[in-house]
C-alpha cells in the first residue's frame, strides 16, 4: 500500500507539472515582420484594447505589478517576444504591435 507521505509527494508533483505546463516553452515564436501599418490612435480604443490584452494575458503568469514596471522604452519589444517564445499563441501578430506600442508609451523610459 502506498503511504499518505507518498501520495501527498505524488500529488504535489502533479500539480507543479501541471502549472509549469501552462507556462512552457515549446519552438520559438518568431516577432512580427513588420510594425503596424498605422500606429493606433493615442485617445481612440486601442490603448483600451492593449491593456486589456496585458491584464488578461500576462497575468497567467505574473502579477500586474512585474508586468507594470517601467522598463527602457526599446527593450520591451524582446520582453514580449520572450514571452510569446515560452507561451506559443498567446499574442497574434497584431495583438503584439498592440501590446508592445502600449508598453513602450506607457511603461518605458
Amino acid at each position: 500500500m502506498v503511504s499518505k507521505k507518498f501520495s501527498i509527494f505524488l500529488l504535489i508533483l502533479t500539480i507543479f507539472a501541471m502549472l509549469a505546463a501552462g507556462c512552457g516553452t515549446s519552438a520559438p515564436a518568431q516577432p512580427p515582420a513588420q510594425p503596424p501599418a498605422q500606429p493606433p490612435a493615442e485617445n481612440g480604443p486601442a490603448p483600451i484594447e492593449a491593456a486589456a490584452i496585458v491584464e488578461g494575458r500576462c497575468d497567467r503568469c505574473h502579477t500586474l505589478d512585474q508586468v507594470y514596471r517601467e522598463r527602457e522604452a526599446q527593450l520591451w519589444p524582446g520582453i514580449v517576444t520572450r514571452m510569446v517564445n515560452m507561451s506559443p499563441g498567446l499574442l497574434t501578430d497584431d495583438e503584439y504591435n498592440l501590446v508592445v506600442e502600449y508598453l513602450q508609451e506607457n511603461y518605458g523610459k
